[in-house]
Parts: structure tokens; sequence; C-alpha cells
């Protein structure tokens, strides 16, 4: 099952998951306010920013 996100990059809403519930999970967020960053520009967080997160320095 998706659930709603915020993208890391441009902090619109998103989704995470399978993609197969998008419609579902965005359906009150208006078009405007969705991300529309491709998924490379998504995954380009900098390494070890997990765990940064994990122990709290980030």
């Amino acid at each position: 099952m998706c659930q709603k996100a915020t993208c890391r990059k441009c902090q619109k809403a998103t989704y995470r998951g399978c993609g197969m519930h998008v419609d579902q999970v965005l359906a009150g967020v208006p078009r405007s306010q969705r991300c529309t960053c491709t998924k490379d520009s998504k995954d380009s967080a900098p390494a070890g920013n997990l765990w940064k997160r994990i122990l709290g320095r980030g």
C-alpha cells in the first residue's frame, strides 16, 4: 500500500510505495501542489543521509 510523503527536493506532496495507489493517496492534493521531480532527482540525496536522520544529526 502506498502512503503520502513529501519530496525532499521540492517539498511538495508525493507518495511512497508500489505506485498502484497514487490516486487514492493524493486524492485531496491539487495537481499544482504535487511533486513533478523525476525519480533520479528524488533519489539524489547525499550518501549517509539516512544514518544522519537515524542518529539525529540531519
